[in-house]
Parts: structure tokens; C-alpha cells; sequence
């Protein structure tokens, strides 16, 4: 977006074969390559059979993040490894399940509270405010 909070991706414990990255800032097409290193970097060095991206810290995301966070699950197939995505703010959320790869990666059942439903039982999407 502006470059003003770039992307930071912390290791943190989180038990056997899982590698825990916390993920801030900002996921852009200036800062989607140093998320994918330290992906890639953890399946190739770890070998974890789950890298979980917590993602509580994240102010923005673009396509690019979105593709990135798209290609690193299917690197980390590759390998037998899972993508989760976890604490994931409610935008993120929302492109993630509006885009229908909520269920790819795993990500917490946690749904905006004004979902309105429509007479087939569907619930119906609506913008944030500011998207």
C-alpha cells in the first residue's frame, strides 16, 4: 500500500513439526516475496508438517498477499506440509471467503456478526466499510 508499516514475519514456539509465523504489517506487491522466503525457507530447512500463519497483526492485503498466501499453500502441499491461517483480521477474512479460499487455508470459523441470510439459506456478502 504506502510502505509506511512494511511486513514483519516473527518465528514463535508452537510445538512439535509446527512452525508459528506472526505476520504484520502489510502483505503487498512490495513485501509478498519476504513473507514467501521465510515460508519456503522454514519447509526446506524445518520441515514442518504445519507452518500456521498467525496473522493478528496484519493492517493490509492486496491481491499479491492474497496470491502469495495462495501459492505458499500449495508449496507447502508439495511437501506434506498444511497452510493455516489463524487470528486472521475480519477484512482478510472476508477477501479469503469471498474469494472461496477460506477452507484452504484453514481459517478460523470466526464470521462477521451482521450476516444477513436469504430466503435459500445463502448468506449474503457485504463490503466492509473503507474496501
Amino acid at each position: 500500500m504506502t510502505g509506511e508499516r512494511p511486513l514483519r514475519v516473527e518465528s514463535k514456539p508452537c510445538g512439535p513439526a509446527t512452525v508459528c509465523l506472526t505476520v504484520s504489517g502489510e502483505l503487498d506487491a512490495y513485501t509478498a516475496d519476504d513473507l514467501a522466503n521465510r515460508v519456503r525457507e522454514a519447509l526446506l530447512l524445518e520441515r514442518p508438517s504445519m507452518i500456521r500463519l498467525d496473522l493478528n497483526g496484519l493492517d493490509f492485503i492486496d491481491v499479491a498477499g492474497v496470491r502469495t498466501l495462495y501459492d505458499l499453500h500449495f508449496d507447502a502441499a508439495a511437501v506434506d506440509c498444511t497452510l493455516t491461517i489463524s487470528q486472521a483480521p475480519q477484512t482478510t477474512r472476508w477477501i479469503l471467503n469471498v474469494l472461496g479460499l477460506d477452507d484452504l487455508f484453514a481459517v478460523s470459523a470466526r464470521r462477521p456478526k451482521r450476516a444477513e441470510t436469504v430466503t435459500d439459506g445463502r448468506r449474503r456478502r457485504h463490503a466492509e466499510p473503507g474496501s
